[in-house]
């Protein structure tokens, strides 16, 4: 296993009212392979994207496309797109496509919709492991430069 993902394992142990990890045979790599685990509207999608001001976090539902132009203006991004799988690795550590919502380091925005979960559930690094967690500790443990409500940005998948 890898650094982040032991730290995931960690993080849930020390916060096990709030987080837990959840084992799998299948290995999730899109919303049709997590629907076999959990409930797949309680997704949360960890991007990670590049604007003239730096690189950020977008940490989102995960059951419908953003429109990232439009969002990258609410929040005052200029230029906003998707990092590429190298700036993704350099910058938090991760994998594109098992990019977590915990130990990012570089600042997240944070979709409002997850708040009104109780769990949602997240990448860990690991195809066979999901991280069910409150999302009022993913916002606790990270560095939130604001605040969104994706369903004002979301297109149909």
């Amino acid at each position: 296993m890898n650094d982040k993902y032991e730290r995931i394992v960690r993080f849930s142990a020390e916060h096990a009212d709030r987080a837990r990890i959840i084992e799998h045979d299948t290995a999730i790599v899109d919303l049709a392979s997590a629907a076999t685990v959990f409930d797949v509207t309680r997704a949360a999608a960890t991007y990670v994207v590049g604007a003239k001001e730096g690189v950020f976090a977008v940490i989102a539902l995960a059951s419908g496309h953003l429109k990232w132009r439009a969002l990258g203006r609410a929040l005052g991004l200029r230029q906003l797109h998707l990092a590429s799988p190298d700036l993704v690795k350099e910058r938090t550590g991760y994998d594109v496509g098992t990019v977590g919502p915990l130990f990012l380091g570089i600042p997240a925005y944070m979709d409002r919709r997850l708040l009104a979960h109780d769990m949602v559930y997240c990448g860990t690094e690991d195809a066979h492991h999901t991280l069910a967690i409150n999302p009022q500790l993913i916002a606790e443990h990270n560095d939130i430069a604001g605040w969104f409500d994706g369903g004002e940005f979301a297109q149909s998948a």
